[in-house]
């Protein structure tokens, strides 16, 4: 089967250049622009095909690997040559209903997620060894695609396309928010006299620690601090420390914690923490 991609970046090059690591057949890249089409048919040592009918026609399965916002737009001027061909993107939030009339073609639609960052073109394929995707759409053809992944060494999931926004949410939190987080906290100690070096490193020790707590005992199990030792006085001085915007997000990520220590202590009185965290409700 060969496998080519509409798209010509981050994603797409890294693909590509993984399943040819993998020993997968790529035909190459189509893009709007030539050279970014170039660049990476040269760096993965495939075709740059001139039009997206050339590229479908001689490809069994296309990766559509352009914005989240145009896939549907690219889908539209793809679609008269789609036949019988397997197709797919690789968005988080998009399911493959996304691919409108796509029975009509007698092709089969799913949408294909690394679940890991991809932040460059060159390197970034490296990582793809074992990660995680997750699979949604036609469930003809879902076992093979499944098998693909699995030959290649890595874990895939079947997820329905009602869940599909929930997941990215999920993903999203668990990634991109937590670099929000890290940049709070790096702004704090930068505030307290340490250097960016030093920030960076002495929180990123922490945070690795307590990732690695999370992972082999779970949340519940992990979870430390004021907020589930009931200090509310220190809280308190926390959020009396900070700027508006950053108390905002100390205040939600303190809500999650509070549930998290509920759970963890069922026997104790959180009511004065929820108090601090919460006065609304406990006023009603």
């Amino acid at each position: 089967m060969q496998i080519s991609f509409i798209g010509a970046g981050k994603v797409g090059v890294s693909l590509g250049k993984y399943f040819i690591s993998k020993g997968r057949k790529v035909g190459g890249y189509y893009s709007l622009s030539p050279k970014s089409a170039a660049w990476a048919a040269n760096f993965t040592n495939t075709k740059q095909y001139q039009s997206i009918e050339e590229i479908i026609s001689s490809s069994d399965m296309i990766f559509f690997t352009v914005p989240d916002d145009k896939i549907g737009e690219v889908w539209e001027a793809a679609k008269p040559y789609a036949h019988g061909k397997i197709i797919a993107h690789c968005s988080g939030i998009h399911s493959s209903n996304i691919f409108s009339d796509i029975d009509r073609t007698g092709s089969m639609a799913y949408s294909i997620h690394p679940l890991c960052a991809v932040s460059d073109r060159e390197t970034s394929w490296q990582a793809l060894g074992g990660v995680l995707f997750t699979i949604e759409g036609d469930e003809r053809n879902i076992s093979n695609i499944q098998n693909m992944f699995a030959q290649m060494g890595n874990r895939t999931c079947f997820i329905s396309a009602e869940n599909k926004i929930k997941y990215h949410a999920a993903a999203s939190l668990a990634s991109n928010h937590m670099t929000a987080v890290f940049f709070m906290a790096q702004k704090l100690f930068l505030e307290c006299g340490f250097s960016m070096q030093q920030a960076n490193e002495e929180l990123y020790r922490l945070a690795k620690g307590n990732l690695e707590n999370i992972h082999a005992q779970g949340c519940i199990n992990s979870l430390t601090g004021p907020v589930e030792r009931g200090d509310k006085n220190t809280v308190q001085k926390h959020m009396d420390a900070l700027d508006a915007d950053m108390k905002n997000a100390y205040l939600e990520n303190a809500k999650q914690l509070l549930e998290i220590a509920e759970q963890k202590n069922p026997d104790r009185d959180y009511a004065a923490m929820r108090e601090i965290l919460m006065p609304t409700e406990i006023g009603e």
